[in-house]
C-alpha cells in the first residue's frame, strides 16, 4: 500500500523555458569561471558534452551532471547558480498544483527529491505556492548523492521511515526518476508537467 509520495522538483512540480534557460546560463557562466574561458567558449564545450553524453547515455543529462564531467564540484555550480539567479523573480503560484497537492497531503506523506540545491529547492517550492506542504524536501545536500544514484531514493525511504513498496515516485524523466525508483521496487507515475498531478490525485482516489 502507498503512504507515501516522492516528487521530482524540475518539469514535474513545475516546467518554465525561462528556468530552463536560466540553469542554462548558470551552468555556461560556472564553466567559464572554473576554467577561466569566456563564456562563448564554455557554452559550446557544455554543449557539446551534453550531446556526447546523450549518445553514451541514451537520455538528456542535467547541467549537473554535464559539469562533473569536466571536473567542476557541484559545491561550485551551486555556489554559483545560487548567485546567478533567483527562481521566485520568474515563475508563479500554480493554484491547481496547490489544490492538488493539498488533497494528496490528506491521505499521504509527500516528499521531494530533487538534484537541485537547498536553495534553489526551497525558492522554486516557495514560488509555485507549495511552500509548508512536504514533509520532507530531499536535494543534493542532504545526503551529497545525485539521481539517477538509487541510493539516493533509498536513504530518502529511510529517512521518512518507509519500506521502498510503500513508495510512489513522480518524475517526468523515465531514466533519471523512475528506472531508479523501480529497480528498489518502489511504484512509478509519469508525468509531462504539474498539470498531470491532478490526474495522478484522481488515479489514486480511484485506488481507494
Amino acid at each position: 500500500m502507498i503512504k507515501n509520495i516522492i516528487f521530482d522538483l524540475d518539469g514535474t512540480l513545475y516546467n518554465s523555458e525561462v528556468i530552463l534557460k536560466k540553469f542554462a546560463e548558470a551552468a555556461y557562466h560556472t564553466l567559464a569561471k572554473f576554467q577561466n574561458i569566456s563564456l562563448e567558449k564554455a557554452r559550446g564545450l557544455v554543449e557539446q558534452k551534453r550531446v556526447e553524453l546523450k549518445k553514451e547515455r541514451g537520455y538528456s543529462v542535467p547541467y549537473t551532471l554535464t559539469l562533473i564531467s569536466y571536473g567542476v564540484p557541484i559545491e561550485f555550480w551551486h555556489q554559483e547558480n545560487i548567485k546567478f539567479f533567483d527562481p521566485r523573480n520568474y515563475l508563479d503560484k500554480n493554484e491547481n498544483l496547490v489544490k492538488s497537492i493539498t488533497e494528496l497531503k490528506k491521505r499521504y506523506r509527500l516528499a521531494v527529491l530533487t538534484n537541485n540545491n537547498s536553495t534553489q529547492a526551497e525558492r522554486i517550492i516557495e514560488a509555485i505556492g507549495l511552500k509548508g506542504l512536504f514533509d520532507k524536501v530531499f536535494t543534493y545536500n542532504s545526503f551529497k548523492l545525485l539521481k539517477p544514484d538509487p541510493n539516493f531514493l533509498k536513504k530518502a525511504a529511510a529517512e521518512m521511515n518507509a519500506k521502498p513498496e510503500e513508495c510512489l515516485t513522480v518524475g517526468d524523466r523515465y531514466n533519471i526518476d523512475l528506472t531508479p525508483a523501480r529497480d528498489l521496487g518502489m511504484q512509478a507515475y509519469e508525468v509531462k508537467g504539474p498539470e498531470d498531478i491532478e490526474k495522478l490525485t484522481d488515479n489514486l482516489s480511484l485506488k481507494g
